[in-house]
């Protein structure tokens, strides 16, 4: 009888752990689907995680129209650390980053950083307001439909991407940048 109740206690403790943490993921998904296009989901700075690519993975192609009607092309930037930054106006995370990103720019011209933004699905109109406003000095590509960010494997909005000066991929950042994950990522691409 003892050994019957505490194999119910083990089952039931189970269940409690793993319930919450699939209707987590259910949630996720049922959120992306409910997107009328392929517009990757929100993620905040509580569910930002760090991913580091295999060795020698080199960047998927990105060339797009930027806000201001100019070429974005990845590959022009080869020897040069980027951080590509694909987001919307739309994401509240994605605003409270630009301020960051901004900085740090700023911050890191001297060692050759490039900022790159990649507009995900978002009006361009808003995006060049918001642009203006907030003193965006990076160039802008437009992603309508999502393409590139397919191309990039972007799960949620905002994300970053890391391409070292080989224009191969570092990391990326799933989520809102913090200035302490910029640092730790902008370290292993800025240095090399």
């Amino acid at each position: 009888m003892a050994s019957e109740r505490r194999l119910l206690l083990g089952v039931l403790l189970i269940v409690a752990l793993v319930l919450p943490v699939g209707a987590w993921a259910v949630d996720r998904v049922r959120q992306h689907q409910q997107s009328s296009d392929d517009t990757p989901a929100v993620l905040g700075a509580d569910t930002a995680t760090v991913q580091t690519y295999p060795a020698a993975t080199a960047a998927p192609k990105l060339d797009l129209t930027t806000l201001d009607g100019r070429r974005l092309d990845l590959a022009a930037y080869r020897g040069r650390p980027v951080l590509l930054n694909f987001w919307a106006t739309w994401c509240a995370p994605c605003v409270r980053e630009f301020p960051l990103l901004r900085r740090t720019l700023e911050q890191r011209r001297s060692d050759g950083l490039v900022v790159l933004g990649v507009l995900v699905n978002d009006n361009p109109g808003s995006a060049r307001r918001f642009v203006r406003a907030h003193g965006g000095s990076w160039p802008v590509g437009i992603d309508q439909g999502a393409r590139a960010a397919g191309a990039f494997k972007v799960v949620g909005l905002p994300e970053s991407v890391f391409v070292r000066r080989d224009g191969t991929l570092a990391t990326r950042v799933l989520g809102e940048l913090t200035q302490d994950r910029l640092d730790a990522q902008l370290a292993s691409i800025v240095a090399g």
